[in-house]
């Protein structure tokens, strides 16, 4: 700290004020709102400009940068780690070996099992490296593509493998490669961490997205009628040869999504119109341990005429014998309320936190708590309507927020959480 700056950044501002919030002792499935119950919360305005992603319980990491001029990448220009419970101490984290030119390459900062990934470009962009590193130890590299990309949602730390896809599998019409050792080289991988292993599928051309669980992936497909193909450094639309998937039962798929195993076979269709409920699968959102798929969701009846507005959870296990949507709770007050959720973010315990922007109010933080089923709306002062980067402590009392660019903290200070 030198002249009430931090590390060369200006002052933090830091201010807290004690909250009662209600909580909606409600079960799942069930829309009626039972007895209020009280609980205390903080807020904490960090005065930081920036997000980031959560290592653990205590250690919040922030990306600092800049975009040197419009229309140039961003430069990163560090990364730091904060203390909620000590929100005037932003540290810097220690990145070396990494060189500064190399350090200003940084992209895709994520958290995963108390470990920091990233990924840097090459200098021709043509490839890359994946990063992983802890604090207090240096970065080092986990796996490295030679022809191609590799990001660090491809990589589960947990269960640390990588998974790739190569336009081809050697051995005609194979799905995946023979052995850990071919799946490398089929994947162009090269200096893969210690005890990760990799993965290598054929790619399907109607995967447009994946999702990693802990047993292999969610994709999702959509097949194109006409594909664009090179000829003589020329491109041109042409009809696709490929017919759309076929899935186990002989129907044929055009457009959905897929859990696919690791030797890239389909084991279900996850639908996005199950009985009475529709799923958003824009809002898809995995939790920490790849076995359920979150996403917002509206019933039927939720909304008259019908419209585009989700004010439900709905998750899917992606494990097990019985594979469906199931409601985990809903914030709707009367069945025609013009408000859907965004920003969905969920930890390890099933804890989840979303925003609700209802039609010509405020956004609204809510907080649903697995282990008693409670749903809890957060009334905090009037939130701008860009606020978003919305994300879940692992231990579930502690939620961050970016609004109007700066990183705000909403701590739990005891009682039901």
């Amino acid at each position: 700290m030198r002249n009430g700056q931090v590390q060369g950044h200006p002052i933090i501002l830091w201010w807290s004020v004690v909250y009662s919030f209600s909580v909606l002792a409600g079960g799942v499935l069930c829309s009626v709102l039972p007895a209020e119950a009280k609980v205390d919360y903080e807020i904490i305005n960090t005065g930081i400009n920036g997000g980031g992603c959560w290592y653990d319980d205590s250690h919040f990491i922030v990306v600092k940068g800049q975009q040197p001029a419009p229309g140039q990448e961003f430069e990163v220009e560090g990364l730091y780690y904060l203390d909620p419970n000590q929100p005037k101490d932003l540290k810097r984290i220690d990145l070396s070996p990494l060189e500064p030119s190399l350090q200003r390459k940084i992209r895709d900062v994520t958290c995963q099992d108390q470990s920091i990934l990233f990924h840097i470009l090459t200098a021709d962009k043509k490839r890359n490296s994946v990063y992983s590193m802890k604090i207090g130890q240096a970065p080092t590299v986990l796996v490295e593509k030679t022809e191609g990309f590799v990001l660090p949602q491809a990589v589960s730390v947990r269960n640390q493998f990588v998974l790739g896809f190569a336009k081809t599998i050697p051995g005609g019409e194979a799905e995946h490669s023979s052995s850990e050792e071919a799946a490398v080289k089929d994947c162009h991988f090269t200096n893969l961490l210690n005890g990760y292993r990799v993965f290598c599928l054929r790619h399907d051309r109607g995967t447009k997205r994946t999702w990693l669980v802990n047993n292999g992936y969610v994709a999702q497909y959509i097949w194109d009628e006409t594909i664009r193909v090179n000829e003589d450094g020329r491109y041109k639309w042409v009809p696709n040869p490929d017919p759309p998937l076929k899935l186990s039962d002989g129907t044929e798929l055009k457009q959905g999504y897929l859990l696919r195993d690791f030797g890239n076979q389909v084991l279900q269709e996850i639908s996005i119109r199950q009985g009475v409920y529709r799923i958003d699968a824009i809002s898809f959102k995995l939790n920490p341990g790849g076995d359920y798929l979150y996403a917002r969701c509206s019933r039927e009846g939720d909304y008259n005429p019908r419209r585009t507005f989700f004010g439900r959870i709905c998750r899917f296990p992606t494990a097990g014998e019985t594979k469906q949507w199931e409601e985990v709770f809903s914030v709707q007050k009367e069945p025609n309320e013009r408000a859907s959720l965004y920003d969905l973010d969920v930890n390890d315990a099933g804890d989840v936190v979303v925003l609700h922007h209802a039609y010509r109010s405020s956004p609204v933080l809510w907080k649903y708590s697995e282990g008693d089923r409670s749903v809890v709306e957060l009334r905090i002062r009037r939130l701008d309507q860009g606020v978003g980067a919305v994300r879940l402590a692992p231990n579930g009392r502690t939620i961050s927020y970016v609004e109007k660019g700066y990183l705000t903290f909403v701590q739990m200070r005891g009682g039901r959480q």
